[in-house]
């Protein structure tokens, strides 16, 4: 197995960019280390001390000749991705120091719990879309499945010229221009990508896709996460919210025939502040998403409730409804298909649920066991998307 050094060197480098854009004469001259901030990258960041492969971010400042072109100087990050199985025995991990339920209920969905396949998934993703204006500039891509399990993604660097990197700790510094911004973006991705009317089969075979069968198959996961939660976490889950989850575990069956009959799209699933920033572009703020590992098809309201659940404090918790509409609007504007306010709404509530079941939980498991000091605002605000949006109040069904 190769060190850090061997993927960071000319080489290597040289060969992911040409592979890249075989119709292009390429070559590199000049690979320097640049320093990167790999933090917020929490799968890295966790599996990297459970593997003797190199895993991580390393900064780049890479000076190549392009078509005869004067040689250009560009700055790119070298992300190199553990394998999903060792993602999922990492979690399993935390799943036993957690004890309890929990440790007894995770080993028999460790490989269902959606990490599995995300270094297939995030370099698919990559391959098909690098194009996307919401997507970061991608200079190379390498999938080594048969010897040393390599997975790299060579991309642009995000720095300084970018707004609001990783600001998974100042959520006010996203004002209502950078939200609207975001929320047309997303509105335009989601539209892009959604489904056609009458459709209920998506375009991938990930085996972990979610559907009624998938969240009712992993109920005790569901509920073992919660319970992990609520024990660990009293002052998060008290019995209120506690029950409020156990109820929504309850009636699966119930939300998510609503769910399947509404529109789905590919979700980036784990979009927040972490994961996204802004370019300017002719003056225009422009959102940037990366780490797409666990892009799935669901509602498109489900990016949208993670975001503002990351975003708004509970100074602005009663902007949340006017977002959503501004959401609606914009998707709608683009589609046609989300005319009714009330029945929008409805789905995203029901998109909350799953939200809170599966990311939310295993959030709370990692929290569990490393405290993240953003997690307790994110969980009051996810609380406060529920009390807006009342999912579980009986209501007729998406039309």
């Amino acid at each position: 197995m190769h060190s850090p050094a061997y993927y960071c060197a000319r080489p290597f480098v040289e060969g992911l960019m040409r592979a890249h854009a075989p119709q292009r004469q390429l070559r590199v001259l000049d690979v320097q280390p640049l320093p990167v901030d790999s933090s917020a990258s929490i799968l890295a960041v966790l599996t990297a001390g459970q593997t003797s492969r190199p895993v991580g971010h390393f900064g780049l400042q890479v000076t190549f000749e392009m078509d005869g072109q004067p040689a250009r100087t560009e700055r790119m990050v070298l992300k190199l991705k553990p394998p999903g199985h060792e993602v999922s025995a990492m979690l399993a991990g935390l799943a036993q120091a957690c004890e309890g339920e929990l440790a007894q209920a995770y080993p028999a969905f460790a490989t269902r719990s959606g990490f599995h396949h995300t270094h297939h998934r995030e370099l698919a993703l990559y391959a098909h879309h690098a194009d996307a204006a919401l997507m970061p500039r991608i200079w190379g891509l390498h999938q080594d499945d048969e010897t040393a399990e390599v997975y790299a993604i060579l991309m642009e660097y995000l720095g300084e010229e970018v707004e609001l990197l990783n600001t998974v700790m100042q959520p006010e510094t996203w004002t209502d221009a950078h939200l609207r911004a975001a929320l047309d973006e997303l509105a335009a991705w989601h539209a892009r990508h959604l489904l056609p009317a009458g459709t209920d089969t998506a375009p991938v075979t990930w085996p972990d896709l979610p559907s009624a069968a998938y969240m009712q198959q992993l109920t005790p996961l569901w509920q073992a996460l919660l319970a992990n939660a609520a024990q660990h976490h009293p002052g998060l889950y008290g019995p209120e919210r506690a029950e409020l989850l156990r109820e929504a575990i309850a009636r699966i069956p119930e939300y998510w025939a609503e769910l399947a009959a509404a529109p789905r799209t590919l979700i980036h699933n784990d979009l927040n502040p972490r994961n996204t920033c802004f370019r300017r572009a002719d003056g225009r703020l422009q959102l940037c998403a990366y780490d797409w590992e666990l892009a799935t098809y669901h509602v498109p309201q489900y990016d949208v409730v993670e975001l503002l659940s990351f975003v708004l404090d509970a100074d602005r918790y009663h902007l949340r409804p006017h977002y959503l509409e501004y959401y609606r609007q914009q998707l709608h504007a683009r589609t046609g298909r989300f005319a009714d306010a009330d029945a929008f709404r409805r789905v995203t509530g029901l998109a909350a649920l799953d939200f809170g079941l599966h990311r939310l939980g295993m959030y709370l498991m990692a929290h569990t066991v490393g405290p993240y000091p953003y997690l307790p605002r994110v969980v009051d605000s996810y609380f406060d998307t529920l009390a807006q949006l009342q999912p579980l109040r009986p209501e007729p069904a998406y039309a």
